[in-house]
């Protein structure tokens, strides 16, 4: 299968995902099939190399991803753990994915944009406190804009088409975006209208999300902006 031209290895994904989660850990195991709730015609009766993503240590349900063993490839001179390594980085993509850090440059750069108007909301917010602190210079260039850059150049064997970030029915997506939408009608209409900035940005505000990546981007987008309305309040 083709691999896309802006594709962002797992590493830097990870990487990224450090910055705004410090505390997150990943754990890889190995289990059957029926035991992360594959049915037995899509594979349920094999064995997958699975990669839990925790994001704060208060999360009760980690973040997964899965390879089927099946797919592991040796070369000649290729110690047999080198393959488990090629799949367990394999599985933390489509962890990442799900996680809402998405696998090509031009949908992380969504990512890279939502941040920088964090760090602008900041900025006025510091104005708008007339704090006496001495406010830290921005930087000529996002870190985070760099790593994704040099990412384009950085191909990787992958799977381009990700069957695990689509939802598994109709109910729990609906349900699910009955929550997010709920979510964002609480929100204050400033604060709305950022959300529907950065789903603007994520695909052109096309509802439903069927990529369960694009969610998750969204949906924690949504909490990022409870967050900041509730300090808001606190500060008036």
């Amino acid at each position: 299968m083709a691999i896309a031209e802006d594709y962002v290895s797992p590493s830097v994904r990870w990487g990224i995902l450090k910055q705004d989660y410090p505390q997150a850990v990943v754990d890889f195991t190995h289990c059957e099939g029926s035991e992360i709730g594959i049915p037995a015609k899509f594979g349920g009766d094999e064995e997958y190399c699975v990669a839990s993503i925790l994001l704060r240590p208060t999360d009760e349900l980690p973040i997964t991803g899965y390879k089927p063993l099946s797919d592991a490839q040796t070369r000649k001179g290729d110690h047999a753990s080198d393959a488990w390594n090629v799949l367990c980085t394999k599985a933390l993509g489509r962890a990442l994915k799900r996680a809402g850090y998405a696998d090509t440059a031009s949908e992380m750069r969504v990512l890279v944009q939502y941040k920088q108007r964090l760090a602008e909301h900041e900025a006025i917010k510091f104005e708008t406190t007339g704090s006496d602190s001495v406010p830290v210079q921005p930087k000529e260039e996002d870190p985070v804009a760099i790593a994704i850059e040099e990412a384009v150049e950085e191909i990787e064997e992958i799977e381009q088409l990700d069957l695990s970030d689509v939802w598994p029915n109709d109910k729990e997506r609906d349900e699910s975006h009955a929550l997010l939408k709920s979510r964002v009608q609480l929100l204050p209409e400033y604060y709305q209208e950022k959300a529907r900035e950065v789903h603007q940005g994520i695909n052109g505000r096309t509802w439903p999300l069927e990529s369960i990546s694009q969610f998750n981007f969204l949906l924690n987008a949504v909490e990022s902006l409870h967050t900041q309305s509730e300090e808001m309040e606190e500060d008036s």
